[in-house]
Parts: C-alpha cells; structure tokens; sequence
C-alpha cells in the first residue's frame, strides 16, 4: 500500500497522471489498471477543484507544492488509496473508523478527508525522509478517533506527536531488510512488475514462517486470530459445539445471567431510578449474590446503587447487547427473545453468543481506570492458545503477560502516559485484570489459586480449567 504511494509521489509519475486524466474526462477507462481506474474515478470526483492542474500535469513535473498549499495529486492519490482500503477492508480499523464517521452524520466525502488526515501524519515524515510507515500506529489513531466528533478531528490531529512513527527500523526488522537484499541479489528481473511479484510471493512465504515470540504461530495465523477470531482458523482450532448443559452449569457468567433473567422476569416491569438504573433493591440483591473475586472493602457494606457495582452494570449492558433485555419509559423488562431465553433455559448456543458479544462489542477497557490498551481484547484468541501452550500447569499471572508483552511489544508505547508505573507494570496489571480475571475466569476458562495482592499487583496463579479443555480443540502440530 504505502509503496505505491511512494511511488506515485515522484514527480516523474505528473505524465501519468495526466495520461490517466486524459483518458477519464473522455470516458475512456480501457486499458487502465485497477489502481488507475481508482485514480480516474476520484480526479472526475475532484475535476470542479482540480481541472487545470490535472490538464496541464504533464508539463507542471517541475512544480514544487508549497507546504501551505494543496498538493492535488497527493490529495487524489491520498483519496484513492483510502477507497481501496474501504474496499478491502484492510485495515479493519479504516472501515470500522469509515462507518463511526457515517453514523456521525458525515458525507461519504467527508469521512474519506478524516481518514486521509490520519494517513498523511505517516505520509509527510516519509517523505521527509524522517522514518518508515507504522501500520501499529496508524490502526492506533483510527481505532482513538474513531469515537470522537468528526468536527473535531483535524484539530486533535495537530496535536498529535510524531511518536507515532517507527523513527528507526528494530533490529529484527535490519535482519529482514537484509535477508530481501541478499536474495535480491542473486536475481535478474526484466521488469518492475516481475521484481514485486517475486517479492510479494518472498513476504507471502515469509508469512507462513512460525516466529518464536507469537509461540510458534505464522504472522499470517496471527492476523486472522486478531481480526477474524471466529472464522479462517481451522487450521489452529476449533470450537467445540457439542458440549452438554451441564458443562456449562458453573460458568460463572451464565449463573449471573440465568439468575438476572429469572428475577427480572418475576419482578417485570421494574421501574428504573431516576438515573436510569437498575432499582437498588434488585441491585443488592444481585451484588450480594454475585459479589466479584477478590472481595473488596466495599463488599463489607451494602451498595447504594447499581453504579457501586460495575460488575452488575457490564452485565446489564451486555443483556442488552444480547437483545434479551430492555429498558422502556424507563421500566425494565425482558424482550420476547429474553421471554424465550428463561422458559427454555440456557443452552450451548447462548453461551457462544454471550462469548462473542463479550470478546466483539462489549468495551473491555469500560470496567477500569487504566489505558485502552485494546490489543488485550483483540487478542483474547491468541491469549487462550497462550494459556494453551503455559498454563496447563499452575502459573504465574504475571508471567503469563510477559509472553503477552513478547507477542505485542508495541502496546508498551500506550502505556507510557503513566507517570507512576513502569509500562511493563501497567499492561500485565491491565492484561491481568481484564483477560484473566473479567474474561476467562468469568467465562469458567481458568482456575485461579489467589495469594495476597500488593496494591493490586496480580500475585497469583492461573491454570486452564476442564472446560477450557473441552471448549477449544487446538490442533496437534500446535500442541
């Protein structure tokens, strides 16, 4: 992606552009590659703004763009390489950050302009010569502006470090520069395109290759864990959809459900508070029975409101999700599917789509005060085959998120802003907290064997639970 922006940067590419121009505005799309008939449709998009430049590019190879001043081709070609991201999908992040702009109400126009706002902070260092694209970086700046007000965005944006470029490329990244230069060197290409196609099938290898920090698994398994977690991973698990209910008796999250949902539905309609919230009685009642692992101080006391329980509140929003409750002039009550949901009684298919709306939609980060850090959450898959391969035997939780850390060094960075930890000490009490604890074992996937915590440091030790066993179904080359 970031190589054919380089490319079509130079200012020898002006007459291609222009060839490009010459054909569009006659219609004449024949004979257009794909990513110039990206690039036609977009320079008809901007004719009304852009005519005379276009028109006269092959004769303007010359000109220099003054900062201050919009560089047309950089613009069109910015706006072309946004639609093939939407197009493909990839990244995820731009599609997902694409459709939070729409529902914003912006135009589709609009929204394309954020999203090259956000790619040109990568694109101007390089140009500079200042450093090389950070795709961790640019994902990192979709997912954060993603939720903020589309008016806004620009002036965020200036405010924006250039920490989020890789200024120096690491030393494993040297090795690998210099692995492409040693093959290179033995081969005789006839055209640019042959060398990229050898090239693209040299990355395409080298993404099957199993690297030892993601604990045997290839990049290429490593992405599709990340970003399809539920589809394209046959080839290193299955879920197990055979399971009886009494191996989902104990869950700890269906305990909780099955009991909100039968309470709910003798008490319904339950009037809400004048905040909105869950009337006290029925939250005590909830926090009492259910009161969250360690016990704290607050615990010693009965809860005022359901805001005391933040445990109780996720749950509720997670109901919601689920489409099994609802709140109506400000009574709650179940849906028809909730109705369904207690007469017939949890099954098997319930507990996956809990496990999919807790692990897809519900905001892990929601529960805590610490930094977003939403790699935890986009990586629970490959941190359930990380207590796969080191914790069928009892561990250590913080053990557990240094290898997390070896897998995602890059989440570090996020870490940084606070002032009283180490960043190490940070993510593994995040990673801890909201995989470990709030995830799997609430999800009855560990064992958790607790010692005295030190100012909340996460002393204690964590082993897969029978159900962890019978649940996920890793294959044998993975063991």
């Amino acid at each position: 992606m970031i190589d054919s922006i380089m490319e079509l940067f130079r200012e020898d590419n002006r007459e291609r552009f222009h060839r490009i121009w010459q054909k569009a505005k006659k219609g004449e799309m024949e004979g257009l590659d794909e990513e110039e008939q990206r690039l036609a449709k977009v320079m008809l998009d901007h004719s009304e703004e852009f005519f005379n430049q276009f028109e006269f590019a092959d004769v303007l190879s010359d000109r220099q763009f003054d900062p201050e001043e919009v560089n047309p081709f950089l613009h069109v070609t910015l706006h072309a390489v946004i639609e093939k991201q939407l197009k493909d999908r990839d990244p995820m992040e731009a599609f997902q950050f694409y459709n939070a702009m729409l529902r914003n109400k912006c135009t589709r126009h609009d929204a394309i302009h954020l999203l090259c706002g956000i790619l040109i902070k990568f694109i101007f260092p390089i140009l500079k010569g200042k450093g090389s694209f950070s795709l961790d970086g640019y994902r990192y700046l979709l997912k954060k502006y993603k939720f903020r007000k589309p008016e806004k965005i620009f002036d965020l944006l200036e405010g924006e470090p250039d920490l989020i470029i890789d200024k120096e490329p690491d030393q494993k990244n040297l090795e690998i520069f210099d692995e492409i230069d040693s093959v290179l060197s033995n081969q005789h290409f006839t055209s640019i395109d042959e060398a990229q196609a050898f090239l693209d099938d040299l990355m395409a290898k080298k993404n099957l290759e199993p690297i030892p920090e993601f604990l045997g698994l290839s990049p290429d398994q490593m992405y599709r864990m990340l970003y399809r977690p539920f589809t394209e991973h046959t080839d290193i698990l299955t879920f197990n959809r055979n399971l009886s209910d009494q191996d989902f008796e104990d869950i700890p999250i269906l305990k909780e459900t099955r009991y909100f949902l039968k309470r709910l539905s003798e008490l319904q309609p339950l009037k809400a508070t004048a905040k909105g919230n869950l009337p006290q009685a029925f939250a005590r009642e909830m926090h009492d029975k259910f009161s969250e692992e360690p016990r704290s101080y607050i615990d010693q006391y009965p809860i005022r409101s359901e805001e005391e329980d933040r445990k109780l509140l996720a749950l509720r929003q997670i109901l919601d999700m689920a489409g099994w409750i609802k709140k109506r002039n400000q009574k709650f009550s179940l849906t028809q599917k909730g109705e369904r949901v207690v007469k017939r009684g949890l099954k098997m298919d319930d507990f996956y789509y809990l496990f999919e709306i807790y692990t897809k939609r519900f905001n892990w980060a929601y529960r805590d005060l610490y930094p977003n850090l939403e790699i935890i959450q986009e990586s629970f898959l490959f941190s359930c085959y990380l207590l796969h391969k080191k914790a069928r035997a009892y561990i250590r939780a913080d053990k557990l998120s240094s290898y997390f850390i070896q897998a995602f060094p890059t989440v570090l960075d996020e870490a940084k802003i606070n002032p009283f930890f180490k960043p190490e000490e940070d993510v593994s009490r995040a990673f801890c907290l909201r995989f470990l604890e709030r995830f799997c074992e609430y999800f009855g996937l560990v064992v958790i064997k607790r010692e005295d915590n030190f100012f909340g440091y996460p002393n204690y030790f964590v082993q897969i639970s029978p159900f962890f066993e019978k649940l996920f179904h890793w294959r044998p080359n993975l063991t």
